[in-house]
């Protein structure tokens, strides 16, 4: 029995210890498990790929797969934990639950835990809160741009807000309701102590007031980077698109695997699935494509509670995946901190009046103090400012409460969201060949027939938004073994539907979807000879089947 291998989900690993994680599964699980890197960071970091199946039912590239990523973006470290989660849960419960051995048998799961190495290293061993890259960006030496520049003056460790009393021109008061609130001035406020909100940090060059507040030497956002629509005026977007090592990796990977047909990118914060179409309404997507994106979407609400939300974000990657090659992908945004503290987001989004936006923080601070036992939030603490004087510091941990989830919160977090990966593999199609039929004929004459069906809930082209692109070839079935005597070897079966289709047309489940494909040869044989019958989908997968004559 293969030894199991040990790993947590109440901490955030470092790069060395996720390293060491994917190389000790690969070594325990040879037969399901295996790593190649795909390229490196801008700091020389190899960024791994995890490729998981059953090797004895077929080469992983002969399976339909799902692609699983997670932490593009530096500080959304809940996603790497998550897809560590998702590969514990394959590898522990193959040939155990009937389940999880079928998908591993049936298919390929491809996770890159971490594609952005460089930037979570920074997040998590200093400080610093960043996008993505640790590539200075649009410019070099930010860091000595005049300004207030983020840091942790205090040496708590984190790097959270400063608040100065300012009476005339301060633009924020203390909420009535609880002192730690910090609420909008509105114009007919007076007579009361008025505050200046800013980040934590130093100013450099600092002559007096006016200054700037220099946010982040790291202006880059690699899941900005991706071909599809990419511009020069999208906010981070680099300098081209594919510019930057991680993302050029990333679609070379995938570009080599045509095998993916699903993908899932892990990210942080709220709560949701953002789907596919991205610059266009939903109106103007195919329509079967947006109900196929939305039912695949409700297997994760149905384990996670996530409802799917339509993004408007550009040169993403799950925008290249659908506009380029017509694969369905989502952006899952990991830890609903406002669903944590019973707060509705519908409801928070709608909120509008300053009473009812108090509202809102002040359950987030009940919360805190209910559940987190109060460590979610920073009491104000006075600080003597080298350069503006008295300031107190404190506020919300933007780190593990807003972004991510506290540590004791991440194994839910993480178990729930890798259900959904699971849940969204069994989504993919699958073809089989379902029936071989032989007739003798005359002398030496035989008539083969072969019958391929595609099991899956998806069709295996996946979305006719491939078929206008002509992304992937038709399916097809080889014969081989005989003489034939009309046809061709491989015959086109077209594109073969999956059993969704039919909850789509017709009404009622009366439809019956074009999920079956027949090939007819007339070969020359004799009896006792055996004939091999090959079927082949780019994303449907691979089957074969012999025949003996008789």
């Amino acid at each position: 029995m293969p030894r199991k291998v040990s790993v947590s989900f109440d901490r955030y690993y470092r790069y060395e210890e996720l390293m060491q994680y994917l190389n000790d599964v690969v070594k325990a699980h040879p037969q399901i498990a295996s790593m190649e890197v795909i390229g490196q960071s801008y700091e020389k970091r190899d960024i791994p790929a995890l490729t998981l199946t059953n090797t004895q039912t077929g080469d992983p590239s002969t399976k339909p797969a799902l692609y699983v990523e997670a932490n593009i973006h530096a500080g959304e470290v809940t996603g790497s934990m998550t897809a560590l989660n998702l590969i514990d849960m394959l590898v522990s419960n193959f040939g155990d639950d009937v389940q999880i051995s079928r998908l591993l048998d049936r298919y390929t799961f491809y996770v890159l835990p971490r594609v952005n190495p460089d930037g979570a290293e920074l997040y998590l061993s200093t400080p610093a809160t960043l996008r993505s890259s640790v590539r200075p960006w649009p410019e070099q030496e930010m860091d000595k741009l005049p300004g207030l520049h983020p840091q942790d003056i205090n040496e708590d460790g984190k790097i959270l807000q400063m608040r100065k009393r300012d009476d005339k021109r301060g633009a924020w008061k203390i909420s009535k309701r609880d002192p730690r609130l910090m609420l909008p001035r509105e114009p007919w406020d007076f007579n009361e102590p008025f505050y200046c909100l800013l980040p934590e940090g130093l100013i450099q060059k600092f002559d007096g007031e006016p200054f700037e507040v220099i946010r982040t030497p790291f202006g880059l956002d690699m899941n900005r980077n991706f071909p599809s629509n990419w511009h020069p005026s999208v906010q981070g977007g680099g300098d081209f698109p594919t510019s930057e090592p991680e993302v050029r990796g990333v679609v070379e990977f995938i570009t080599k695997h045509p095998n993916i047909a699903l993908a899932n990118s892990y990210h942080t914060s709220g709560g949701i699935f953002f789907r596919n179409p991205y610059q266009y309404g939903d109106d103007a997507i195919d329509q079967t494509d947006l109900k196929l994106i939305r039912a695949v979407a409700a297997e994760g609400t149905k384990v996670t509670g996530y409802p799917d939300v339509k993004s408007s974000n550009r040169a993403c990657l799950p925008e290249w995946l659908y506009e380029h090659k017509g694969i369905i992908g989502f952006t899952t945004e990991l830890w609903d901190r406002l669903g944590q503290a019973g707060i509705d987001k519908a409801q928070a989004q709608k909120a509008s009046t300053p009473e009812e936006k108090e509202e809102i923080q002040i359950r987030l601070l009940q919360w805190n103090d209910r559940a987190l036992s109060g460590t979610g939030f920073h009491n104000w603490t006075s600080f003597q400012h080298p350069q503006l004087g008295d300031v107190e510091i404190g506020g919300w941990d933007p780190k593990t409460n807003m972004q991510n989830p506290p540590e004791f919160l991440l194994p839910a977090e993480t178990f729930k969201n890798a259900q959904w990966a699971i849940r969204q593999a069994a989504c993919l199609p699958y073809i089989s060949i379902q029936d071989t039929k032989q007739e003798k004929l005359d002398g030496s004459l035989w008539k083969i027939t072969a019958t391929v069906i595609n099991e899956g809930f998806l069709p295996t082209y996946i979305t006719n938004k491939t078929l206008s692109l002509k992304a992937v070839k038709p399916d097809s079935i080889s014969l081989e073994g005989a003489e034939i005597l009309n046809g061709k070897k491989s015959v086109s079966l077209g594109h073969l539907q999956g059993y969704s289709l039919a909850h789509y047309s017709g009404g009622y489940g009366a439809s019956v979807p074009t999920s079956v494909a027949k090939a007819t040869w007339l070969v020359k044989g004799n009896s006792g000879d055996t004939i091999t019958l090959k079927a082949k989908s780019i994303r449907g997968g691979q089957a074969e089947a012999k025949v003996t004559l008789e």
